[in-house]
């Protein structure tokens, strides 16, 4: 009797013993997986519970941030940064050659939906389409639409890809038109690089001021030349390296530009810039308008051939544009 007996005391003893370091592992667990979550930075907001009571409804336009303000609703999307885009009115000068051979502006007069989806960490869909009020106002870098795909990273330090097509899409373009430019599109790797928090805090003007530099490596499996001519192919492609720098000085008021060195000159065409630029006043937040300016077409250092020897500054896009954030 006193044989079993011991074994079952002992048994039980084991057994709350055991129970207690598992108890005390799995507290430790815890504690520990706590402090390693804490670590950890989300950016997607967290799921708001009942939103529309734990939340004072907004009335102030000037404070909307996104339509979950205007709506009040925490559904379908809204305030969650996934879908945005603006409305741009767009104008420039294009200098045509007419059937005489004489040169004459026109202005372009044009409204544009761009839009982004995000639907995983950075990476998003973004299209810009546009309506075209002057259709004489017409040159081989002006586009009816543009398309992306690719990891658009906002934060410093972090690598950016994918690919990108700005060529002369038309609306009016077939199947076989639509894949030739397409393989005219260009897949991208960049990096976002700034610079160092004290030096910012050092130039600092408010809490906006800030200056991005963005190396860049371009690459398209095939390219047209100015007769309209296929070339190239996936290893036998057009690359272009290249460096864009943005200082943003103060209220989120910017000047920008890039500079471009295309590995085989041959590959160049007419319209290949050697450089671009552009400023303005540009506010990302919703219901709020900006103001830009971009040339990033055509431009050449001082010396260089140019086939658009009256190309210049007023032919950039100017526009006027009001963003949205679903």
């Amino acid at each position: 009797m006193l044989l079993p007996t011991l074994t079952r005391t002992i048994s039980i003893y084991t057994r709350n013993r055991f129970s207690r370091i598992c108890i005390f592992i799995f507290v430790a667990l815890l504690y520990r997986g706590y402090n390693l979550s804490a670590q950890i930075v989300i950016e997607e907001e967290p799921k708001r519970l009942y939103y529309e009571f734990a939340i004072k409804r907004i009335k102030d336009p000037k404070k909307w941030n996104n339509f979950r303000d205007v709506f009040h609703k925490d559904k379908l999307l809204m305030g969650k940064n996934r879908i945005l885009g603006g409305i741009s009115y767009n104008t420039g000068r294009v200098l045509v050659t007419g059937a005489d051979g004489k040169t004459k502006a026109e202005y372009r007069q044009a409204i544009a939906f761009n839009t982004r989806i995000r639907f995983y960490e950075q990476f998003s869909f973004n299209t810009t389409f546009y309506l075209d009020f002057n259709r004489r106002a017409y040159a081989r870098w002006i586009s009816d639409y543009s398309y992306t795909l690719g990891r658009y990273h906002y934060k410093l330090y972090k690598f950016n890809y994918g690919y990108e097509n700005y060529m002369d899409n038309k609306y009016s373009d077939n199947r076989h038109q639509f894949w030739e430019k397409f393989l005219e599109g260009y897949y991208f790797l960049s990096y976002n690089y700034g610079i160092s928090e004290a030096f910012r805090n050092k130039i600092a003007f408010d809490n906006t001021t800030n200056i991005k530099l963005v190396p860049f490596v371009r690459y398209a499996f095939r390219y047209r030349d100015e007769f309209e001519r296929e070339h190239g192919s996936p290893v036998n492609g057009k690359m272009t390296l290249g460096l864009a720098a943005r200082y943003t000085i103060y209220k989120n008021i910017y000047v920008e530009g890039a500079a471009y060195y295309y590995t085989e000159e041959a590959k160049r065409q007419p319209w290949d810039p050697d450089y671009s630029y552009g400023f303005g006043y540009f506010d990302w937040r919703s219901f709020r308008l900006s103001l830009t300016y971009g040339n990033w077409a055509i431009n050449r250092w001082p010396g260089s051939k140019t086939y658009y020897p009256a190309y210049g500054f007023p032919d950039g896009q100017f526009r006027i544009v009001a963003n949205w954030i679903w």
